[in-house]
């Protein structure tokens, strides 16, 4: 099976070339596509020039974490100890340190909220992001997105072939082996179509043929919702995210299909299940 949206290294571990373009069947003007890349280079750089050197956020996370730590000892000890003042006088040099931490956090803090305020507003960077606001509705409307389209999350990853079976691999600096894509989704009388703000693929309703489940617990790199993943309507799911910011899920599904004699999949998260079937009208089995 071809996965869409993945990527073969089977026989080029080097390759990038994302699967799928033999259903595209709109592409925007590459000047737009360099026009929005050129604001969103300008709007990171922004962000960037907002935050204090690496070495001044590596010296406030340290301070931070020192303090936090000694308050956490202190106030552990203090049942045997019996008061402030004996904890000072069995330990001054950690307790003055701890203090003298805490307030160098405090300090930076500060002065980090205040360099971005300055920097954002200086730069105006709710400009920037209005004007790439603009320009991506732009690119959806050149390619006749229709404005009711839903955001879907789709799975795209790195595989090899063995035994003509699809193995996921992982890929050097990554924290997972997949990523999602945020696309737009919608259907018309014979087409599903997904769309980036690059292109629009349009796979045939009358091709598609089951949506599988698979039960392996996976993650991905980022959350592209505006609600929170433990939370409203994502809360049934039991999504999990650790402190890099992964987000892990239980089951994932993949939308099969046949294309001029070839088996296809599309492979998307367990929440966007229930708008893949009522587009597709398939119905995920168990």
């Amino acid at each position: 099976m071809k996965p869409i949206f993945g990527i073969d290294i089977t026989s080029d571990k080097n390759n990038e070339t994302i699967n799928g373009s033999e259903f595209i069947t709109k592409t925007i003007s590459k000047q737009k596509v360099e026009e929005l890349e050129s604001k969103q280079e300008k709007l990171d750089q922004t962000f960037n020039d907002s935050k204090l050197p690496l070495w001044v956020r590596i010296i406030k996370y340290i301070c931070g974490i020192y303090a936090l730590l000694m308050l956490i000892g202190i106030i552990k000890a203090l049942p045997e100890v019996g008061s402030l003042d004996q904890t000072f006088r069995n330990a001054p040099f950690l307790i003055v340190s701890a203090v003298a931490c805490g307030l160098i956090w405090v300090c930076l803090h500060f002065f980090a909220k205040k360099k971005e305020d300055h920097v954002l507003e200086e730069q105006n960077a709710d400009l920037q992001m209005e004007e790439i606001d603009i320009d991506i509705q732009e690119m959806y409307d050149e390619l006749n997105i229709p404005s009711d389209a839903a955001s879907v999350d789709v799975l795209g990853f790195a595989y090899k072939v063995k035994r003509g079976e699809v193995c996921v691999q992982a890929r050097p600096f990554e924290t997972t082996v997949f990523f999602n894509f945020d696309l737009k989704i919608y259907a018309t009388d014979e087409y599903l179509c997904l769309a980036d703000l690059e292109n629009v693929y349009s796979f045939k309703l009358a091709e598609l043929k089951t949506i599988q489940t698979v039960n392996k617990r996976i993650s991905v790199p980022s959350w592209n919702k505006e609600e929170e993943p433990t939370k409203g309507e994502f809360k049934k799911y039991k999504i999990t995210v650790d402190d890099m910011g992964d987000v892990y899920f239980k089951t994932y599904h993949i939308l099969e299909g046949e294309h001029d004699g070839e088996t296809f999949g599309i492979y998307f998260p367990c929440y966007e299940l229930d708008t893949f079937e009522s587009l597709t009208g398939l119905m995920a089995s168990e």
